[in-house]
C-alpha cells in the first residue's frame, strides 16, 4: 500500500492511524444480483478465510465486491492503531477498505470520537460530506454510526492530497469498517462513488 491515509501513509500525530495512502487500484469485480452466482459466491468465500469470525459476519455485504484482502496481526496485513485487536485491509478498486475489530465498545467509541472531530474539517477538504449520524443500514433493519470525513496526507509521495473517507460501526459491539479514496485523483471530487459502495451492504 501507498502511503497516506488508510492505505499506507503510516502514523502521524494529528490522524488516527491508516496504513497508509489509498493503494493502487485493483480491478474491481462486477456487481452481482443479490442472490449471488458462482464468481460472487467464490468471491466472498476467498475474502472470509482472511477475516476474524465476528469481522466477517459484519463485512459480509461486501464479501463479493473487494479482494486482495490481508489481516493484522496475522496474514502479514497493515499495522494495528490504537485499541485494535484486528485490521483487515482489502482492495475494491480505487477504494480501500479496512475491517477493524477494537479491544473494547470504549476503544472503538474512542475512535469514532476521532473520526467525528475530523468530520467537523471536511466541509472544507471535500465539500457536500453529511453531517455524522445514527443510519439505517441500507436494505437492512439495524442502525449504525456513520461518519463522512477527510484529511489531507501530511507526508511522503501523496502529501497534501485529500483523502475522503467513509467509516460505520455497529453500535452492539467493538467492530467498524472504513472506506477511503484520494477525493481528486481516485473520486473526482465526489461523495457518490463511496457511498454506492456502502449502499451495497444489505
Amino acid at each position: 500500500m501507498a502511503a497516506a491515509a488508510g492505505f499506507g501513509l503510516g502514523r502521524w500525530s494529528n490522524q488516527t492511524h491508516h496504513d497508509s495512502a489509498p493503494t493502487a487500484a485493483s480491478p474491481t469485480p462486477r456487481r452481482s444480483p443479490a442472490s449471488g452466482g458462482p464468481f460472487t459466491q467464490r468471491q466472498a468465500a476467498a475474502n472470509r478465510a482472511h477475516f476474524p469470525t465476528p469481522v466477517a459476519a459484519f463485512a459480509e455485504p461486501w464479501l463479493p465486491q473487494i479482494g486482495d484482502c490481508t489481516t493484522a496481526p496475522n496474514g502479514g496485513g497493515p499495522q494495528l492503531g490504537a485499541g485494535e485487536q484486528s485490521r483487515t485491509r482489502c482492495a475494491a478498486g480505487i477504494i480501500t477498505t479496512y475491517w477493524i475489530s477494537y479491544r473494547t465498545s470504549a476503544d472503538r467509541d474512542r475512535a469514532q470520537d476521532r473520526y467525528q472531530a475530523q468530520a467537523a474539517e471536511t466541509p472544507r477538504l471535500a465539500p457536500g460530506a453529511k453531517p455524522p449520524a445514527d443510519q439505517a443500514v441500507p436494505h437492512g433493519s439495524h442502525t449504525v454510526r456513520y461518519i463522512e470525513y477527510a484529511y489531507q496526507v501530511p507526508s511522503g509521495q501523496h502529501a497534501g492530497q485529500v483523502v475522503a473517507a467513509l467509516w460505520w460501526s455497529d453500535p452492539t459491539q467493538p467492530i467498524a469498517g472504513i472506506l477511503l479514496a484520494y477525493w481528486a485523483e481516485g473520486l473526482d471530487s465526489s461523495w457518490a462513488p463511496l457511498r454506492d459502495l456502502w449502499d451495497q451492504s444489505g
